[in-house]
């Protein structure tokens, strides 16, 4: 493998350092007075075009000037030569709650600026009816009920909604079709969303009651979204032995509802499954070439978390029974061979890490595979899970994707960045260090280290590109007009400190984090502004 470029070969190939070229639009209003003024940054605009070196002079909320500003007036000026400026990141697929966690401190360290919540089928509203009221906290029944919920927040945050969570709110935990009433209730509160402002629907074919849903039932309801040209954004029904299949329906989906897809964390699950990769790329190709508006976003990590319950038949979680299931012998004994099925095709238990939500007896075993665990318990891997399940809801690190075909996802250009993380706070030792370290972890290890991206395309993929699948129009470059979300980041420095062993190391490499206008992050440091608000299509 060849070197990494030092730093200066890094500034000069990579983000022309020393152009003096303006960008389009140039100095409008470029006499200010300005309220912030960044003054000979390295301007990687979002777009994909060549990095130059210019000012931007911001007013409000907006950006109102590009190019040379050095004699205007600002109420704030930051020199930032030799740091990159960029449109703010945007995440389109995260499990966010800014409700609770307001400062998104894992996030802005990373130099996001909006998160997208409410995938894989799983939204805060409309909530299912069973469950109670905890002073308002979580129910919504709209989205505009939970919009209302948002206090100050330090980002802004949009919401799809999601399919399983309309389905369980009509039909409850239940394995069978919606009749043409439901289903019409279903469309009813899809549609309601939308128009409120979701972005788009989501679901989450792999999770109950996800996976026991039609495709003509997903056609139907996507048609809504369809109407109001929202994307629907879809973990798919299988990520490993049936993942061709999986894709065929989704692009069915999309065919036949008029609707824009947008498939969640690509990958290849599971070694037994990595020669599909070809043919995956292939079936992309093939939809987009017919028309068919698709992208896919991908994280940038080996390893994928779900739910260890994942791996066990839908049949098991209806009526809510999941857990007296398991303690009924029988019962257990009837899920083992779809179970083991599943496990094998993503390569095994050796593969899967033991992660956060054991109970207070089992958490000896965080952090080791569960043949491990098993061994260490003395008895059967499939025992274990059981048993483990009873007492907590525990959550797994799957190690079944190839690092190398990860990264040819990644480079293909209908591709995203998304982290499939949440903004959160640190707190301990658990989890999965993409909530920590997704977009500098691009940052450092696929333009920086291997090159595998030019900054300006690694760049794209994380502004213009999300910005133009969800058609937020006012973010995602730096031109005059846009959203004054910005970051500013040390190009030779900017990386991601969480691995598996410590999930929840801050980034670092982030100077300035502008969030309309306002500086979230100043000097490296946080501030405690919340300039961030809830986001509408």
């Amino acid at each position: 493998m060849s070197r990494p470029p030092s730093r200066r070969q890094f500034l000069r190939t990579s983000f022309a350092a020393g152009s003096s070229l303006l960008l389009g639009g140039c100095a409008t209003a470029a006499s200010g007075p300005f309220d912030l003024l960044l003054l000979g940054g390295t301007l990687i605009d979002g777009t994909g075009s060549a990095a130059q070196v210019a000012d931007v002079g911001i007013r409000g909320d907006r950006i109102v000037a590009i190019g040379s500003l050095t004699a205007a007036s600002a109420t704030r000026v930051l020199d930032v030569r030799g740091l990159v400026v960029a449109p703010g990141f945007l995440d389109v697929h995260a499990h966010s709650d800014l409700r609770r966690q307001p400062l998104a401190v894992s996030k802005v360290l990373q130099g996001v600026t909006m998160d997208v919540c409410g995938p894989d089928g799983s939204s805060p509203f409309p909530t299912p009816s069973s469950v109670g009221d905890d002073g308002g906290r979580s129910r919504c029944d709209t989205f505009v009920d939970w919009a209302a919920q948002h206090g100050p927040i330090a980002i802004d945050i949009g919401c799809y909604v999601g399919h399983g969570t309309v389905r369980q709110r009509v039909l409850g935990p239940v394995t069978r079709a919606p009749n043409a009433d439901e289903l019409g209730a279903m469309r009813d509160l899809v549609r309601q969303a939308l128009e409120q402002g979701a972005l788009g629907i989501s679901s989450g074919l792999e999770y109950f009651p996800g996976n026991v849903a039609a495709t003509a039932e997903l056609i139907e309801l996507c048609r809504e979204a369809a109407r109001l040209d929202r994307p629907y954004v879809t973990h798919i029904r299988n990520e490993d032995d049936r993942l061709l299949e999986a894709v065929d329906e989704a692009i069915a989906i999309a065919q036949r509802s008029g609707a824009p897809l947008l498939l969640s964390h690509l990958k290849v699950g599971g070694r037994p499954n990595w020669h599909k990769l070809d043919a995956l790329l292939g079936k992309i190709a093939a939809a987009r070439a017919s028309g068919l508006d698709v992208h896919a976003d991908c994280y940038p990590y080996e390893a994928w978390a779900t739910s260890l319950s994942t791996n066990y038949p839908a049949w098991a979680k209806e009526g809510g029974q999941f857990v007296a299931r398991l303690q009924d012998p029988g019962e257990r004994e009837r899920m083992r061979a779809e179970t083991e099925a599943a496990v094998a095709a993503n390569g095994g238990w050796d593969v899967l890490m033991l992660g956060n939500g054991l109970a207070a007896a089992d958490l000896e075993l965080q952090g080791l595979r569960l043949d491990a665990a098993a061994g260490k318990r003395g008895v059967e891997p499939f025992a274990l899970a059981c048993d483990l399940l009873t007492r907590g809801n525990v959550s797994i690190l799957g190690f079944g994707i190839d690092a190398a075909q990860m990264q040819v996802i990644l480079a293909q250009p209908w591709c995203m960045v998304a982290s499939d993380g949440s903004a959160t706070t640190a707190s301990g030792r658990t989890g999965h260090p993409r909530s920590f370290g997704t977009f500098p972890r691009v940052l450092r290890l696929f333009v920086r280290e291997r090159a595998v991206l030019s900054p300006e395309e690694a760049i794209r993929k994380m502004t213009s590109l999300p910005a133009a699948v969800l058609q937020q129009r006012d973010r995602g470059a730096l031109a005059p007009g846009k959203l004054a979300s910005i970051v500013v980041f040390d190009p030779t420095a900017i990386t991601d400190h969480a691995d598996w062993l410590e999930p929840q190391r801050y980034a670092t490499g982030v100077v300035h984090l502008c969030v309309r206008g306002q500086l979230v992050v100043a000097d490296g440091g946080r501030t405690d502004v919340r300039p961030g608000r809830v986001v509408r299509a």
